[in-house]
């Protein structure tokens, strides 16, 4: 009886700990709350200081700060990153702007997906298994991803 106890006490504090480390994840994503100057955007990406300021000057970019010191949030690396593998592949500097900000409206679900469904991480002895939460249809039920190097499968419990 004393090892049962136990064990739920440790699963009860492994749940507390993946709380905390889900919100701590989730501030860090957040792309708010990093800020960057332009010569580490530039670093970053590969892409100059004059380019970046021609993309801001044409509205494809937004900063923060003063107009003598431009911060990006973080997520601007992405952004820009994907701008510039489009120019590479031979589109224009509008047509990369578009394609990449449909892309970032899907990143941008995906993030928000993640975070509202996510529940609990375990590791099993073969898998990791991702609680994604209530499984809508079946409200008695979770839903889970098992991930193993073979790829991923959803499981309901």
């Amino acid at each position: 009886m004393r090892m049962d106890e136990e064990l739920k006490s440790r699963k009860v504090n492994e749940l507390v700990d993946f709380q905390h480390i889900i919100h701590f994840i989730h501030s860090m994503v957040r792309d708010d709350n990093v800020l960057i100057g332009i010569s580490d955007l530039s670093d970053a990406t590969g892409v100059s200081q004059t380019q970046l300021r021609y993309w801001l000057e044409k509205g494809y970019l937004k900063s923060r700060g003063t107009a003598k010191k431009k911060k990006f949030i973080y997520g601007t690396v992405f952004f820009v990153r994907m701008i510039k593998k489009y120019q590479d592949e031979g589109f224009t500097l509008a047509s990369a702007v578009e394609h990449t900000k449909r892309h970032s409206t899907m990143i941008k679900a995906i993030k928000k997906m993640v975070f509202d469904r996510l529940e609990n991480v375990q590791e099993e002895e073969k898998c990791t298994l991702i609680d994604l939460g209530v499984f809508d249809p079946q409200e008695n039920k979770h839903l889970f991803a098992s991930v193993t190097e073979n790829g991923t499968k959803f499981e309901l419990h």
